[in-house]
């Protein structure tokens, strides 16, 4: 049963099937509900925001859209190798090393916070340069800064879940994130409206308390490593003793990984950049649309990060087969998860736009083209998985490649194309935006193709 051929065995394909579905369901649950936690931050501050004024929505959408999004995606990307080693260590029972992973990465992770600080503070100045106008700049560009004063604390706080998620221990985070939930809900309610004797600030006020919260995250996260008794076996207290050289890999992993991921974010980013060209009401149409669909997406980093896991346990004991079979797994249950909550997406937009703004003028634009935005959120999430079977594989940098091909070679000149040169707006941007997914996943899956063909024909020659 382990030749090339047997690979259509239904007994085989049955059993493994199952498997790889309940073992996929199992590794992605607790990403993907700490994920979920994580848009349930931007969710809050859209939804106030949105009830207390509409140009309030659009600037702190820009802010977010535009610069902090893509500093925190970055982030995430040059971070990611820490999770990959943390498991590497605790699946060889080495405690010990888990432990050193986290505490080399604590200055690793602060000194990307500041790195990112640095590159957001000129903020009006490169919203200047994008085209936005005068008032646009001034207002985002303080938003920005503001918000930049808090990634740090996220970056500490990724380094701190990563290495739970490693030790399977990601619920952890989710009950950080439900905490960082409550807190979030209560600045906002304080800080935009003015309540319980706080000034009334508008987007100024959700900033500061995403500010906030980001460092409250921070202090919770560090807090519970350093003193959990069911941590001790891992001896994060003691210093890690490592040289930089010693742990190159793990930076530059995360150096490919931030580099596709900024790719992505990027492209999104220039779109809200298109949003504010064309007026008020289309960028803060923009940022509810990206809350509507955010959660189907968190599902599908959630599926991707535990596809990728099951991708390189299969490789690692030379089964092409099972690789293959268990990336497709992936592939399918996400297109059914998330193709589900597109469909219950698409029949209930009236409602959930009216979650985050009362306004008609959005409303009314954002309703008639639902299938084109929930179309490209589908297949936005199934090239998201794509990229991280990819890496599976080992793939450090093909993903980079493909993603950049279809993001800033396809998406970005369709965008402008039909969203300004041929001045359909704001349709016209949404539609380039599915062109651009809908080619990142075309080019990932025939990447997968390749591979697998070549480790299931690798298999035949070493079982001959």
């Amino acid at each position: 049963m382990n030749s090339a051929s047997s690979i259509f065995d239904p007994a085989w394909l049955k059993s493994r099937l199952r498997r790889h579905v309940r073992e996929l369901v199992r590794l992605a649950v607790p990403a993907v509900m700490m994920r979920i936690g994580l848009m349930g931050l931007a969710m809050v501050d859209t939804a106030m925001v949105g009830h207390y004024a509409t140009q309030h929505l659009a600037w702190l959408n820009l802010a977010n859209q535009s610069i902090i999004m893509t500093a925190l995606v970055t982030g995430l990307g040059l971070l990611s190798g820490i999770i990959i080693y943390t498991a590497n260590a605790y699946g060889a029972a080495d405690f010990r090393g888990a432990g050193k992973v986290w505490r080399r990465s604590l200055p690793f992770s602060a000194g990307i916070g500041l790195l990112l600080v640095a590159v957001c503070w000129p903020a009006e100045t490169w919203l200047t340069l994008l085209g936005q106008t005068p008032e646009n700049a001034r207002t985002g560009g303080e938003l920005v800064r503001i918000l930049a004063l808090g990634l740090p604390g996220q970056a500490l706080f990724v380094n701190c879940t990563m290495f739970l998620e490693g030790i399977k221990r990601g619920h952890i985070g989710f009950y950080l994130m439900v905490g960082a939930n409550i807190v979030n809900l209560i600045l906002n309610y304080m800080l935009i409206f003015g309540h319980w004797g706080a000034p009334e600030l508008g987007a100024t006020g959700s900033a500061w308390a995403s500010t906030g919260v980001r460092w409250f995250m921070a202090a919770s996260a560090m807090l519970y490593v350093w003193n959990a008794a069911s941590l001790r076996k891992f001896r994060v207290r003691e210093p890690h003793g490592q040289k930089l050289s010693e742990w190159r890999d793990q930076r530059q992993m995360g150096y490919a990984s931030g580099v596709s991921l900024a790719a992505e974010v990027l492209a999104f980013s220039a779109l809200s950049i298109f949003c504010g060209w064309l007026g008020t009401i289309p960028l803060a149409s923009f940022g509810v649309v990206y809350q509507v669909l955010g959660i189907p997406l968190m599902i599908s980093i959630g599926v991707g990060v535990a596809s990728s896991v099951r991708v390189g346990i299969a490789l690692s004991r030379g089964d092409g087969r099972d690789a293959a079979l268990a990336s497709l797994t992936g592939i399918g249950m996400t297109f059914v998860l998330v193709g589900l909550m597109a469909v219950g997406i698409y029949l209930f937009i009236s409602t959930l736009v009216g979650i985050f703004t009362t306004d008609a003028r959005i409303i009314d634009l954002l309703v008639p083209m639902a299938a084109i935005y929930v179309m490209g959120m589908l297949f936005d999430a199934v090239q998201m998985v794509a990229s991280m079977i990819l890496r599976g594989y080992k793939e450090t940098w093909w993903p980079t490649y493909l993603q950049a091909t279809a993001f800033i070679f396809v998406m970005l000149p369709a965008s402008y194309t039909l969203g300004i040169y041929l001045e359909r707006g704001f349709q016209g941007l949404m539609e380039g935006m599915l062109a651009g997914v809908m080619v990142s996943f075309l080019l990932q899956f025939l990447r997968f193709f390749h591979l697998a063909k070549r480790e299931i024909a690798k298999e035949a020659g070493l079982a001959r």
